[in-house]
């Protein structure tokens, strides 16, 4: 399971057939998590096998549980920033690329 977050090339413009697909992590496949007990288990860093793509510097909300508000995403070494905003029920309204 996946949530989507993000840009998509077809996103609202033309209606497709094809399925994005996601693959199932572990802590042995790429993604890095807090240990240490309080700290909520949360997620540090997301990589793929061929170290080719990189989510990393997660911030999290310091209030609401769980709830990423920014990080950097590194495709063959080319880092961006982002930050998602949300609504008082907790859904995405918006990413914006910080320069």
């Amino acid at each position: 399971m996946a949530r989507f977050i993000g840009l998509s090339v077809q996103k609202g413009a033309v209606a497709s057939p094809f399925i994005v697909r996601s693959s199932e992590y572990t802590r042995a496949t790429g993604i890095g998590t807090t240990a240490s007990p309080g700290s909520g288990n949360n997620v540090t860093e997301i990589n793929d096998e061929n170290g080719n793509w990189t989510i990393d510097n997660i911030l999290y909300d310091s209030v609401r549980t769980g709830i990423i508000t920014q990080y950097t995403e590194t495709i063959s070494g080319v880092s961006k920033t982002f930050q998602i905003a949300y609504d008082s029920n907790q859904d995405v309204t918006s990413i914006t690329e910080l320069e």
